[in-house]
């Protein structure tokens, strides 16, 4: 009997009791994850892709799951993007706040429980609980409640007269000041914030206007309540830095004892230090007015923001504390681990598969391109003499350098995409005949419509000619394009010095797809525009050489891969400051940023986000 998945849902019910089990067959061999609605598992997890892995069986007891999106999975904790599972083991495998449970099933199928577990990271302990016959809430709240009521709004109103002269507003004693001004719209809608009364506003009251999503769908959907809530700016869309569950066991207690004695009882008490409201604090008092200015202004144009614990207090001791992170523990820039940037594994597909890998082991990337960095910089060789003349066109017209194909692109921080046609068509020549005084080219990235120009089935030959001449132009009608220029995938064809390709058993040629990683460290901010940096247009300004860092010279194979080591940081950050160091001070915030993985943290005077106006955007005045 052929395998099958057997599939469990696990739905708690909202007022507790039995869950909810809802089970069906699911016929194998092979089974889609994701957030999809004509997925076979369904989870609906706004961080999980809409097409994000796929399991199979791939023996008796045995099924491989693997990433279609390039975003991991946690197996036994530890995030994959492929994993071959033993069902006998039981073993259990996480797709952000959902787990799947896996055991054996009859037939040799598998069973599959499917349960969400709630990231509740400031649930209030079970002694406050609603059901507490101590200190229950409910009894808490109509007690506290009824004081409060009767000291701030029912004796001002029965001695309105004799305080006439202090003009108490009862309505306004709720408030600790005014709204910043980016926040200013909400002041008479209190509960787009206070979702739950006496209840410490929450983050998914923020994050319902400020969070981030990879899915462009789900972020239009945060952006346009924002816009539909009143707002006049464009609220700035934050990433989480980690689980919020993580993020309140990692933080360490402050120092000295009335500060932790504090922090212990807001934890207590349901207002934990780890909230978006405990770093962004609203209502803040005002202070005395300027001269003619006005009482009533807020304080800034943004909520106050209070550093609760910056990055070493996290990370200096982060395994204590989080025993089971692959975090390596971080005190200070010189104990820095190494660099583990994240390779292409694999090219094919719709999107590659990375890894990450230390670079002591010289990792080589599968990019599906061929091309000698060390060929094509050398001084003397072949390449520089063809850039001299062939280039000269172009703007070469000298031997080879790192600017001559890598260009920054607008922000200068990285580089624009390589494009054949751009970098390369000065002497890797696509032309393939000439019809009067225009050169036909074979249309690069496609195949099949090469194959057809090419002769369709006659793949053979070849009569390759010096790149950057055009090939000789047969009549018209005399002899099809093959005949003239050979076939393109064959040895001295124009695709075959560049690309890998492979033959099937018709006789027809495969070309590898070719995709170029765009960032080593994703979660680093390394920035090229810094003159200290150096780069192209910069080493003049007494910074470092693209070979100073990148060691393409003596790079016979694309698949090297040229990122420095830390070693070569270390010789500015963490160092005193020289002349050549001057804005290196050593902190994470020169490279890593709180809510923004792969970007440094805005320096001050940047002008924020939230000064841009819905009119602006959607003009098409502002970046982004």
């Amino acid at each position: 009997m052929a395998q099958e998945f057997h599939l469990k849902l696990i739905t708690e019910r909202a007022g507790g009791g039995d869950p909810i089990v809802r089970e069906r067959q699911l016929p194998g061999p092979e089974l889609s994850i994701g957030r999809a609605a004509d997925s076979g598992i369904v989870l609906t997890d706004l961080t999980i892709d809409p097409q994000h892995a796929k399991m199979r069986f791939s023996g008796p007891g045995r099924i491989t799951l693997e990433s279609v999106s390039g975003r991991p999975f946690l197996v036994g904790g530890r995030p994959v993007q492929r994993a071959d599972i033993d069902v006998a083991s039981r073993p259990q495998v996480e797709f952000a706040s959902y787990r799947l449970a896996f055991e054996p099933g009859p037939d040799g199928g598998a069973v599959v429980t499917v349960t969400h577990a709630e990231h509740e990271s400031h649930a209030t302990p079970k002694v406050f609980s609603l059901q507490s016959k101590v200190f229950g809430r409910r009894k808490m709240a109509w007690v506290f409640g009824s004081g409060i009521f009767v000291i701030c709004l029912l004796i001002p109103l029965l001695f309105a007269g004799l305080l006439s002269q202090s003009k108490i507003h009862p309505d306004q004693q709720w408030s600790t000041g005014p709204l910043s001004k980016s926040h200013a719209f909400l002041e008479t809608d209190c509960k787009s914030c206070h979702a739950k009364s006496f209840v410490a506003v929450r983050d998914e009251s923020c994050k319902s206007c400020h969070q981030a999503s990879h899915d462009p769908a789900a972020q239009a959907k945060v952006l346009a309540k924002a816009r539909d809530g009143g707002s006049p700016y464009r609220p700035t869309l934050i990433f989480d830095h980690a689980d919020p569950k993580k993020l309140s066991q990692s933080a360490p207690l402050p120092d000295g004892f009335g500060a932790k004695v504090t922090t212990i009882v807001q934890r207590t008490l349901g207002h934990p230090t780890d909230r978006c409201a405990s770093c962004h604090i609203e209502h803040t008092k005002v202070t005395p007015p300027a001269k003619g200015g006005d009482p009533k202004a807020p304080l800034a144009d943004k909520p106050k923001m209070v550093v609760v614990n910056d990055c070493e207090s996290c990370h200096s001791k982060l395994k204590t504390r989080l025993g089971k992170t692959e975090l390596i523990d971080t005190p200070d820039w010189n104990r820095h681990p190494a660099f583990r940037p994240l390779i292409m594994t694999s090219a094919e597909g719709v999107k590659p598969t990375f890894q990450r890998m230390a670079l002591t082991g010289a990792p080589q990337e599968r990019n599906g391109l061929i091309f000698p960095h060390r060929m094509h910089l050398d001084p003397l060789g072949g390449v520089a003499k063809q850039a001299i003349g062939l280039g000269a066109a172009r703007g070469y017209g000298a031997a080879l350098e790192c600017e001559s194909c890598h260009r920054p692109d607008a922000t200068g921080r990285s580089f624009q995409p390589i494009q054949m046609e751009k970098d390369c068509g000065s002497c890797h020549s696509l032309a393939y005949a000439r019809v009067g005084s225009e050169l036909r080219l074979y249309p690069h990235g496609e195949v099949e419509k090469t194959m057809m120009i090419a002769g369709g089935g006659s793949m053979g030959g070849s009569n390759r000619v010096r790149p950057g001449t055009a090939r000789p132009t047969p009549l018209p009608g005399t002899a099809p394009p093959s005949a003239v220029s050979g076939s393109p995938f064959r040895p001295g064809g124009a695709c075959f010095d560049c690309h890998t390709i492979t033959w099937t058993p018709e006789g027809r040629p495969s070309v590898q797809a070719v995709k170029l990683t765009t960032s080593y460290m994703p979660r680093g901010a390394f920035d090229h525009a810094t003159p200290e940096h150096g780069g192209p247009g910069q080493s003049k300004a007494g910074g470092y050489k693209c070979a100073d860092c990148h060691k393409a010279a003596v790079s016979d194979r694309t698949s090297d891969v040229l990122v420095p080591d830390i070693a070569k940081c270390n010789a500015c950050h963490g160092q005193p400051k020289t002349k050549t160091a001057a804005a290196s001070d050593g902190e994470c915030a020169t490279c890593h940023s709180f809510h923004a993985p792969g970007k440094a943290t805005p320096k001050p005077g940047h002008p924020p986000l939230e000064t841009l106006r819905w009119s602006q955007i959607t003009a098409g005045k502002a970046p982004g």
